[in-house]
């Protein structure tokens, strides 16, 4: 593509953020997991574009947000970072756990940074969809985006108006796509995978998904791209590196790839990505174990050959077993996803496909999806003819379907868990300190002034918060009141926060003015609740979680027969263990003080291995008060 730069020689670019949200969820593990290749990509295309260089600018000022802030941040948190950047561009990913959060900092951003240009991207942005029409958003970047990023920045470079829309206008030349690790536009970290691309597009044609219309064709980079992502992730402790290949065995020349990755893997860094078992030979199988391929990824989503037909997906059992058997041999795990409420899957076929995993044993790492609706795609476009209602905001879940009402999705759900002998939606857990320095996420509003310092220094504060409070304060109006004010300002302020209410009392806190409280912090059209719509549980609230603390055995004991609206949390004493290991084989959440003697901690490691996230560490003295 022709393109010319038109700012002065020796002159810097406007500067641009950008900017990927996480998944909000309070388990720090999904925010690890946010991994920002796409800003990443764009960063390092700009960096490098022969044409800024041969212009003699200084070419553009591009940050990316620090992962602890960007995953972690609050909402006003965010604000005050593309605040202070004063950015000329702030542009967003934007993905279906993000869109609806990245609409309201852009709307925020531009009330209060009117000459910002927002710019979003990502798989949400779909011709025709209303989205389009936000006037929060000056342009969208539709498919491939290196390119039309160059664009978007040659037009705002120049003063010019941004197009509405920008697009590339052929498919990109892998091999002179810098990669944003290797550049410097993402940092390799020992905390974090790293995202590998080793192809674009996939041969496949599933109709729930978008990607094959983006990337219509299989591009592979080249294959001397590898040794240094290797050598630079060994270097750093990279502890995984994800192939994000749509179909990582579907592209020619896999063996050599194999062996080639086998010999550069020198200290086994675990790696993962997705497969076709179908394909995997006792050849594939050995070479793909023999490169570091700790677990793969597989879709099965069904086995009732009418509902594979509605998606345009085929299998061959037989293969598929040998497959998975010759991996699960060489130690490979074999992680296998099914989506619920397909077409024409009711509950005898999902009864059918989860018997068919069991009695292979292959349900130990099953993954099940709830079927969503994404924008764009053909079983969308398809939905009224196949019996399909779905929800019409993020995360676009199947609501009822030609074979499943929608009562009997949660039907579904029970049916899966007594399958698993586990439940399908993990459990919330509250944190007891901060999450990264300089975020506050842990509230202790025991005090009787807490709640003024709060207003006096208001902290920055996190996604996630725990409000610690005493079961009297909820007895007392006026102290009520005072919580409900301030619960009023938080939503208020940080309208995508999720906040767990942690309520300790020696007895079963007052219930009425618990759940008045709670109704206050939450907030009913988060994403988070309709992500647990297929939850059922005495609360029904997800957004606002109420927790009671106690120390007592015997109140913690009651809730196993007389189930409270809350969720259990025992503090842990010395000796507890002893005492009551009846009560501890139930794995109510434990709050354990980081002081507790190695013996009994080794004791209580073994007794919830696991179920490993349950045991939540205090604060020390702040939490023991």
């Amino acid at each position: 593509m022709n393109r010319r730069t038109s700012g002065a020689p020796g002159s810097a670019e406007p500067a641009a953020a950008l900017l990927q949200l996480p998944i909000l969820d309070p388990d720090p593990e999904l925010a690890r997991a946010n991994v920002p290749l796409a800003a990443g990509c764009l960063k390092a295309a700009a960096l490098a574009d022969p044409q800024r260089a041969s212009a003699g600018g200084a070419g553009p000022s591009i940050l990316i947000p620090p992962p602890e802030l960007v995953d972690h941040g609050g909402d006003q948190a965010l604000l005050a970072w593309l605040e202070r950047g004063d950015f000329a561009l702030a542009g967003f990913t934007t993905y279906l756990w993000n869109l609806e959060r990245s609409l309201w900092l852009a709307r925020e951003l531009k009330g209060r940074r009117p000459r910002t240009r927002v710019l979003f991207g990502g798989p949400e942005i779909v011709a025709g969809r209303p989205l389009l029409a936000s006037p929060a958003v000056d342009a969208f970047v539709l498919g491939e985006g290196e390119a039309a990023f160059l664009q978007v920045l040659d037009d705002l470079a120049a003063g010019r108006t941004l197009a509405r829309l920008y697009q590339s206008r052929q498919p990109a030349e892998l091999g002179e796509l810098p990669n944003p690790y290797l550049c410097g536009a993402l940092e390799a970290r020992p905390d974090r995978p790293m995202y590998v691309e080793t192809m674009r597009g996939c041969p496949y044609r599933c109709s729930y998904c978008f990607y094959g219309k983006h990337y219509p064709t299989v591009r592979s980079y080249p294959a001397d791209r590898l040794a240094p992502l290797f050598a630079l992730a060994q270097g750093a402790g990279v502890p995984e590196l994800y192939f994000m290949d749509p179909s990582f065995n579907a592209a020619p020349g896999l063996e050599e790839r194999l062996r080639h990755i086998a010999a550069l893997n020198r200290t086994g860094i675990p790696l993962h990505t997705e497969i076709r078992l179908e394909s995997v030979t006792p050849r594939i199988a050995a070479l793909l174990c023999e490169a570091g391929f700790a677990t793969v990824e597989v879709g099965l989503q069904s086995t009732n050959p009418q509902a594979l037909r509605a998606i345009r997906r085929h299998w061959s059992r037989d293969r598929f077993l040998r497959g998975a058997e010759r991996l699960r041999r060489l130690g490979v795990g074999v992680r296998i996803g099914i989506i619920l409420g397909l077409p024409f899957d009711g509950l005898g076929e999902l009864e059918a496909t989860l018997g068919f995993l069991s009695d292979h044993g292959l349900s130990e790492r099953l993954e099940v999806y709830p079927l969503s609706l994404l924008p764009g795609t053909e079983l969308r476009e398809r939905a009224e003819d196949l019996g399909i209602r779905f929800m019409d905001l993020p995360p676009y879940w199947v609501l009822s379907t030609n074979r499943l009402e929608q009562a009997e999705l949660l039907q579904a759900v029970r049916l899966i868990e007594r399958h698993l002998d586990a439940e399908l939606f993990p459990p919330i857990i509250p944190a007891f300190r901060d999450p990264a320095p300089g975020l506050t996420g842990y509230l202790d509003l025991r005090e009787p002034r807490a709640i003024s310092r709060l207003r006096e220094a208001p902290p920055c504060l996190a996604s996630c918060l725990t409000v610690h409070l005493r079961g009297e304060q909820l007895e007392r109006p006026a102290e009520l009141e005072e919580l409900e004010s301030f619960a009023d300002g938080l939503r208020s302020s940080e309208p995508f926060a999720l906040v767990q209410l942690v309520i300790e009392s020696q007895g079963i806190p007052a219930r009425r003015p618990a759940r008045r409280l709670a109704e206050r912090f939450r907030s009913p059209g988060h994403l988070f609740e309709r992500s647990r719509s297929l939850h059922e549980d005495l609360q029904g609230s997800f957004s606002a979680r109420l927790f009671h603390l106690t120390d007592r055995p015997a109140v913690a004991r009651r809730y196993y027969d007389h189930p409270e609206p809350f969720d259990l949390m025992l503090r842990y004493p010395p000796g507890l263990l002893g005492a009551h290991r009846e009560l501890l084989e139930e794995h109510p959440l434990l709050l354990v003080d980081p002081e507790l003697p190695s013996g009994e901690r080794a004791g209580l490691a073994a007794l919830y291995r696991g179920f490993e996230r349950l045991i939540i560490a205090s604060a020390g003295s702040a939490a023991t008060a």
